[in-house]
């Protein structure tokens, strides 16, 4: 038998033996942390092909507000699963709910309130037009009357410079008396004082409203006299809307003035009396007014105007009879020469 040592002992006397697999050794092996165990947990899931986790014993490490975040999502991020998705997409919906305030539904109206919703607009709408039909009646119909009754008093004084100069007439006190002229065609100019000193209108052939009594002043009735003429030289015209130029013919008082150019002459009429009368009371514009069987011998002025104010269902009737007249080569009579209505007239040297 052989008393040599053993090899393996020789060679490293001082190193431990390794216990066997079925020995035990008086120093148990440490148990796995937690961390481990987690780890170990995630990689049998991702080996099995389930979502996975990451598990970490670190404090919660809080972002600077100031600096921008990714945005959350469980399809991108792959540590969160289909719940914590769901989570942030519910928080942020919260958040944007509270945030804008939702408009509260309409409630729908009823057969009832519906019709009285819309006839109330349909009632606004017609005052709107009535509010607006007034203004032009009452501003915007006087606006145009009186630009167009200046254009026409120019135009009217320019012919009758171009003409010849007047000669005197045979016997100075005998009016001169002009033919009629056509239909709506302007033939002089009144002036009356009582309504202003810059007061005049155009008078024209006609009483139709159009043009004449609409736009061109005043307007003779046909077969009435002429300016001067024996007879009943009668004229109508509008005293609210339209350049009103009969408007204060109440505040006539016997013995105003009233004086008519034509291209002849300057005829004066004084104011009398004045009367009112029904719209087909048609005798006061018979030669001798409300004598229609007689001719007479005396030159009257006629004007007649709708009475009341803003209605028609009467006339109001001013009479005046001739007590002057200038010949066009005189020049303006006392009356009228320094106003500012003949200035503004004369100003193409129409007289």
């Amino acid at each position: 038998m052989s008393t040599a040592p053993a090899v393996g002992a020789a060679a490293n006397p001082g190193a431990r033996p390794h216990p066997g697999p079925g020995s035990h050794s008086g120093t148990e092996q440490p148990l796995p942390s937690r961390r481990e165990l987690r780890r170990r947990e995630a990689e049998a899931a991702a080996a099995d092909g389930a979502p996975t986790a990451v598990y970490s014993d670190a404090p919660p490490v809080y972002p600077d507000s100031t600096q921008p975040q990714p945005a959350v999502n469980s399809g991108t991020d792959p540590r969160l699963g289909a719940s914590g998705g769901a989570a942030a997409a519910d928080r942020d919906g919260g958040r944007r709910g509270r945030g804008r305030k939702q408009k509260p539904e309409r409630e729908p109206l009823g057969p009832v309130r519906g019709t009285i919703r819309a006839f109330g607009e349909l009632c606004i709408t017609a005052g709107m037009v009535l509010i607006l039909f007034v203004v032009w009646q009452l501003v915007w119909t006087d606006f145009e009357a009186n630009r167009d009754n200046e254009v026409l008093a120019d135009k009217l004084t320019e012919d009758w410079s171009n003409q010849d100069p007047n000669e005197l007439p045979d016997d100075p006190g005998e009016p001169v008396v002009a033919d009629p002229v056509e239909k709506n065609h302007a033939f002089g100019i009144f002036y009356i004082p009582r309504f202003g000193d810059d007061y005049y209108r155009t008078a024209a052939e006609g009483v139709d409203l159009e043009p004449v009594l609409n736009r061109m002043g005043v307007g003779r009735y046909p077969n009435s006299a002429m300016p001067g003429e024996v007879g009943n030289f009668s004229i109508a015209g509008h005293r609210v809307t339209y350049g009103k130029p009969l408007n204060q013919i109440a505040k006539l008082r016997p013995g105003d003035e009233i004086v008519v150019q034509t291209k002849d002459g300057f005829y004066t009429y004084t104011f009398r009396n004045f009367d009112i009368i029904l719209p087909d009371a048609v005798e006061v514009l018979a030669p001798v007014p409300n004598e229609p069987t007689y001719k007479g011998k005396d030159r009257i002025l006629t004007m007649t105007a709708c009475n009341p104010m803003f209605s028609a269902r009467e006339r109001y009737i001013a009479y005046a009879e001739l007590t002057d007249w200038t010949p066009a080569g005189n020049g303006a009579p006392e009356n009228i020469k320094d106003s500012k209505a003949y200035d503004k007239v004369s100003k193409n040297g129409g007289a």
